[in-house]
């Protein structure tokens, strides 16, 4: 397989951060996004 040393880490971590958050991000808004349309079904 594949080993991961110390620096191989250190520069591999922030973009494994970026992209947990931007699916985070994601997730959130698409919660969000069902929340309010179903408001606006209950709405009618």
């Amino acid at each position: 397989m594949f080993g991961i040393d110390p620096y191989a880490f250190e520069t591999l971590w922030p973009s494994l951060l970026g992209v947990a958050a931007m699916a985070s991000v994601m997730v959130w808004g698409f919660i969000k996004v069902r929340h309010l349309m179903n408001d606006d079904i209950k709405k009618k």
